[in-house]
């Protein structure tokens, strides 16, 4: 199994996301989209299909889980984590971990430079949102090597982002408080867990400092069980205001039982966003 990472169980616990930040809007810049490195011949062979590309797979309880990403024209149109249902076979009885997982080389032009999958059998706070045994994708735009940096604790970077890169509707509670080797959660306070509804799968933006730092899905164990084979789910993932990292950042996210027995957890709909601030 490659190289795991712990967090501070009691540290996670700490996320508070309860109140509301109104934010202010600002301009964007064009997005222009780099041109894909083909050689004259690559160019006119040019089609519509897409490729597929698969890291290494990893060991987790039962099963594997690996990434992969899907490649049109030499750009990046959706990148993903796929499990096997050995995953989750006993995971109630695990204890809390987070595992990287070797990315393929055509998933560096992504911007994308670590790819964790966690699992939370506890969930953590605030209590009655996210206290359900769940899972965390992370998307990481850090190296392993950055994100044992980050230090847990108050992180007043992430004031300079409210009003100028997270929507009205994306806040970090009371406070911004990073988790270790992680960042600053932003939730979206319109998320069924904000409702009677409850909490079944929700989209994360992570952040240190004064940027940006991570995506992440953040889904049950429930919601995943209560798949049916070729059953699959695409939500809308709301755009930052204004970016700093150039990269490719995604409209939706898909979640999919696929027929032959495996989990997805995709960032979907790809769009390259440059720098704009």
């Amino acid at each position: 199994m490659k190289k795991l990472f712990m967090h501070s169980h009691r540290l996670l616990q700490t996320l508070a996301l309860a109140s509301v930040i109104l934010l202010s809007g600002c301009e964007k810049s064009q997005d222009v989209e780099p041109t894909a490195s083909l050689g004259n011949d690559q160019k006119k062979a040019k089609t519509t299909e897409t490729k597929i590309y698969y890291g290494d797979a990893v060991a987790i309880g039962d099963g594997t889980a690996w990434v992969w990403v899907e490649v049109l024209q030499g750009k990046p149109v959706a990148m993903g984590i796929e499990l096997t249902e050995g995953v989750l076979d006993g995971i109630a009885e695990q204890e809390m971990y987070e595992v990287v997982l070797p990315l393929p080389g055509q998933a560096h032009s992504t911007g994308y430079k670590t790819v964790t999958i966690g699992w939370n059998p506890m969930g953590h706070e605030p209590t009655g949102v996210y206290t359900l045994p769940h899972f965390d994708f992370h998307f990481f735009m850090q190296t392993e090597g950055q994100i044992m940096q980050v230090a847990g604790g108050p992180d007043e970077g992430a004031w300079s982002l409210v009003g100028t890169v997270f929507p009205e509707f994306y806040t970090f509670g009371p406070e911004p408080f990073a988790v270790p080797h992680m960042g600053v959660h932003w939730s979206d306070v319109r998320s069924p867990e904000f409702s009677p509804a409850g909490f079944s799968r929700t989209f994360i933006y992570g952040s240190h400092d004064d940027r940006v730092t991570f995506l992440e899905p953040m889904i049950t164990l429930e919601y995943l069980e209560s798949l049916a084979a070729g059953d699959a789910e695409t939500l809308p993932v709301p755009s930052l205001l204004s970016y700093v990292d150039p990269g490719y950042y995604p409209q939706s996210y898909t979640v999919t039982y696929t027929a032959d027995g495996t989990y997805s957890i995709a960032l979907t709909d790809l769009m390259f966003r440059n720098r704009n601030m």
